[in-house]
């Protein structure tokens, strides 16, 4: 990256005017090109995360980027870190500040703009997919709920349901839609709860959601009617792909992991897939690069353009700059890599008086991975307990 910013200042002026003088990209070129790496330090922080060292990860990622506009996913990630930590406030302040700095950007200005059609999409901030923003409210709602806010919950139940309102052709997701109507749930709004898992019941095909209670259950196999307490599990396993593309998953995990609930040695029930980031990241891959087609389609027009006003005037340098416009195309596309693959919920009976509960955990053939026993987040109102699992 240092040499395309030397060799930019090596391009020649083609003002008319003033021939064979040699000028500097402007200032907010350089900038975005020089901010829009990727940080060491970034990579570093997801590093330590997939350590299951998620304190430290999230002091790695404590001193953020200069540039706020550079902040959002730095913030995302370390969230994230945060949330996984039980650090459930601090979680929901790196959130709540990645949200505004990415609202702030959609209004980019109209240079940057006009440099992102010219050089490359990676010269625009990374704001998230809007599989990724709408992720983020889900779990920033799970953390209000560690904290029994269930009507700061229920906000962002609401700003899910905004999200996922016009879509325009980017996928749709159940299990964030199933956050919105526990959320609502809990406040006691069946209507807008009722509506949202209708609406994430329609988005499955081998489990199914009742839009009036919430449970969840295999299609093949409908659980009896019961009344009585309930556990509500908010599951994530695995991880997502990174910026590159790449998969860095335990083989162990197969395709169809799940969790098991005990309690004591009661069998209380099973979690079930309502979205993988995998198939929200191919479907919104599919819509991007229909746009991206279009834009780097006007974009080799005016590099072309650019490198032949050059080379009427000096044919060598005019080669110079062509290389230098297009060594800057990048298929680099920046992810919230530590977001989970699989995204599931368990809702099972449970006794009254839970306290702590026990999971194992099975994968590929359904072999028991590893059990845990989970004393916290467990929050609860009225009958319905809560808590939330990561599983890397």
């Amino acid at each position: 990256m240092t040499t395309a910013v030397i060799a930019a200042s090596l391009t020649p002026d083609i003002h008319p005017d003033r021939p064979g003088r040699f000028f500097r990209l402007p200032a907010m070129v350089v900038l975005a090109i020089l901010t829009g790496c990727t940080s060491g330090t970034l990579n570093a922080g997801r590093e330590t995360f997939y350590l299951g060292r998620f304190t430290n990860a999230a002091a790695v990622l404590q001193d953020l980027p200069d540039n706020s506009a550079e902040q959002v996913l730095p913030l995302m990630e370390r969230g994230m870190a945060h949330q996984a930590a039980g650090n459930y406030m601090t979680s929901i302040r790196d959130w709540l500040a990645a949200k505004d700095q990415a609202e702030q950007l959609d209004y980019y200005s109209v240079s940057r703009g006009g440099a992102s059609l010219l050089i490359s999409d990676h010269m625009l901030h990374f704001t998230g997919a809007p599989y990724e923003r709408t992720l983020l409210h889900a779990f920033m709602a799970k953390s209000f709920m560690a904290l029994d806010l269930w009507d700061n919950a229920a906000v962002e139940g609401r700003n899910i349901a905004l999200r996922v309102q016009d879509l325009d052709g980017f996928p749709d997701d159940a299990y964030s839609r199933y956050v919105a109507g526990f959320s609502f749930e809990m406040i006691r709004d069946w209507s807008n709860a009722e509506l949202q898992y209708r609406n994430a019941a329609r988005l499955l095909d081998t489990c199914t959601i009742n839009e009036s209670s919430g449970r969840i259950h295999a299609v093949s196999n409908p659980p009896p009617d019961y009344r009585g307490p309930e556990l509500v599990c908010f599951v994530s396993l695995g991880r997502a792909p990174t910026e590159h593309g790449s998969w860095a998953q335990r083989l162990a995990w197969g395709s169809s992991p799940y969790i098991e609930l005990y309690a004591g040695e009661q069998l209380l029930g099973r979690s079930h897939t309502l979205a993988t980031t995998r198939d929200l990241m191919a479907e919104t891959d599919k819509k991007l690069a229909v746009m991206r087609a279009a834009r780097t389609v006007t974009r080799v027009i005016l590099k072309e353009t650019a490198a032949h006003a050059v080379e009427e005037k000096n044919p060598f340098l005019g080669e110079i700059v062509r290389l230098l416009l297009y060594s800057l195309e990048t298929d680099t596309i920046r992810r919230w890599e530590t977001l989970p693959l699989w995204l599931q919920v368990a809702r099972v009976p449970c006794p009254a008086k839970l306290e702590s509960f026990r999971v194992v955990f099975r994968g590929a053939g359904g072999q028991i991975l590893t059990e845990q026993t989970i004393v916290k987040p467990l929050s609860h109102r009225d009958t319905i307990h809560v808590s939330f699992i990561r599983a890397l």
